[in-house]
């Protein structure tokens, strides 16, 4: 049985109440919903947040599938090595696997935390997949979601961006949970407080160069006016269950207007009607997904910019009305209408000669009769 918590009700407001390992048990599984697992790693910075992950997940994981551990020493403050040290240690005395992970081939120029934040999944994941574990498991709270979410607003993001962090997605072949999402931070640190858990402080968590910063010392400000981080998650959870609905009349309609698909992944064939007398906004994300379907690996975790997006659709549905010939490339695709039928097709790799793309790129959609289901 798990151990009970004493209730603390009294003692402390409902926003700083501990999380028994009960809760963390339901967060946990909650997250991983319907997945087949076969381990999860843990990623353990050595903040109060994903050491009361590791040491709630270590007091359920009769319940969990195998767990590891992975620190990442990014290698650009001194701390780092001895706050892995310090979660290694603790690892041992948990009897929980731990390892390192090095940022050895981080830029050697001032880099961004978005560079940093790649360069740290791409450790874990692939330290996942040498250990086969199926999950990678990350702590972030709905203090973190609350500034994702004013990130993405200052950034002019839509619907999908506003929904912020999901508690799982994929990457690539593996998934990605954030069991505490919906966990305020004052929980995280109320638990660290009750065990006498010890944690390490990143000092650039305090440094007003990044937005990130700048955004978090805001907050105490916004939530006086009402936009408390709880708001912002629930602003969140409903972009995403907008996002989902639209994404789902997307797919059947995109599967509706598809004439053929090239066998080798490069091209799609469809009828242009839809991408006119549809709202814009699907008809948007039709072209998206149109995209995404003849992404090469390399293109899938990809951003397309929305306001480039917008202005290619608007031209494209002006085309349509018209019924006259277009095309446009953005990012990796090239996208052609002629016929009443639109091709959305991989854009010439950049280092051929300007004369080898205007041969590939005319008449765009010539090829499109010897394109095959």
């Amino acid at each position: 049985m798990l151990r009970m918590l004493p209730d603390k009700s009294e003692e402390h407001p409902s926003d700083s109440l501990p999380l028994t390992p009960e809760e963390a048990l339901a967060l946990f599984l909650g997250a991983l919903g319907n997945d087949e697992t076969k381990g999860l790693l843990l990623a353990v910075s050595g903040g109060p947040d994903s050491i009361a992950m590791l040491c709630l997940a270590a007091a359920i994981r009769a319940y969990l599938p195998p767990l590891a551990v992975a620190t990442v020493d990014h290698r650009r403050r001194p701390e780092a090595a001895e706050e892995a040290k310090m979660v290694a240690g603790l690892c041992k005395e948990l009897k929980i696997p731990h390892c390192t992970l090095p940022w050895a081939d981080r830029p050697k120029a001032p880099f961004s935390q978005e560079a940093a934040r790649k360069g740290r999944y791409a450790l874990l994941l692939g330290h996942a997949r040498a250990i086969e574990a199926s999950h990678v498991v990350t702590a972030h709270t709905l203090d973190d979601q609350a500034e994702t979410v004013l990130m993405r607003m200052a950034s002019g993001s839509g619907i999908g961006g506003l929904g912020a962090m999901r508690p799982n997605v994929k990457r690539g072949h593996l998934g990605h949970l954030r069991p505490f999402l919906d966990v305020p931070k004052s929980r995280v640190l109320a638990t660290c407080d009750l065990h006498g858990w010890h944690f390490a402080q990143d000092a650039s968590n305090g440094d007003e160069r990044f937005k990130r910063v700048r955004l978090r010392a805001l907050m105490p400000i916004l939530a006086q006016e009402g936009l408390t981080p709880e708001r912002l998650g629930t602003l969140a959870a409903r972009a995403r269950r907008t996002e989902d609905a639209i994404d789902h009349v997307v797919k059947r309609m995109l599967n509706e207007c598809l004439i053929r698909h090239a066998p080798d992944g490069g091209a799609v064939l469809l009828r242009s009607g839809p991408f006119y007398t549809e709202p814009f906004e699907i008809a948007m994300r039709m072209l998206r997904r149109s995209m995404f379907a003849i992404a090469s690996s390399e293109n899938m975790d990809a951003q397309i910019p929305l306001a480039k997006l917008e202005m290619l659709m608007r031209n494209l549905r002006m085309a349509i009305r018209d019924q006259r010939p277009f095309r446009s490339t953005l990012a990796w695709a090239v996208v052609a209408h002629a016929n009443t039928l639109i091709e959305v097709r991989s854009a010439p790799p950049r280092r051929e000669s300007n004369k080898g793309n205007a041969m590939q790129s005319r008449d765009a959609l010539a090829s499109a009769p010897g394109v095959s289901k």
